[in-house]
């Protein structure tokens, strides 16, 4: 009985973790497009961009669009990747669809576009920084706490 309890904690503790990771990287990435891209009507990449084109050419709000492009993808995912794989991505669509919207009322942090896609490039490299520590240096496999593959 003990072992099945501390085998559910840590796995409750890893989901924690994956969903806090999730959370900050999408509040990180909404900030970088909310208050550095939309205001100088500057686009990112992927749905994303597509999204603020979509934003700027037929005022749809940009969470939703970002919610309805991801719908095929989370089908074909569901299909080829799994349950546990589509629930992460729905979370974090969500929640940057729900930042977005929330942080596109604040007024922009700059009006210059080279400065804001110098502060937008930042942000995301400070993602993705955060990502690859998480993944290869904190987990313990083959590589001994090193993952290539990822880098």
């Amino acid at each position: 009985m003990k072992l099945k309890e501390k085998k559910r904690r840590l796995m409750l503790k890893k989901y924690i973790f994956e969903l806090a990771q999730i959370i900050s990287g999408t509040f990180i990435m909404a900030v970088a497009v909310s208050l550095f891209l939309l205001p100088n009507q500057l686009s990112s990449g992927g749905f994303t961009g597509i999204a603020t084109i979509l934003y700027y050419f037929l005022k749809l709000p940009m969470g939703i669009t970002i919610i309805i492009l991801n719908i095929p993808l989370f089908i074909l995912a569901l299909i080829k990747k799994g349950k546990s794989f589509v629930i992460r991505g729905i979370i974090g669509t969500i929640f940057l669809s729900i930042f977005i919207d929330v942080l596109d009322q604040y007024k922009a942090l700059t009006r210059r576009p080279i400065f804001s896609l110098y502060l937008w490039w930042d942000c995301n490299g400070t993602w993705n920084l955060y990502y690859i520590k998480s993944k290869c240096f904190n987990r313990r496999n083959r590589y001994g706490g090193l993952c290539y593959s990822r880098i």
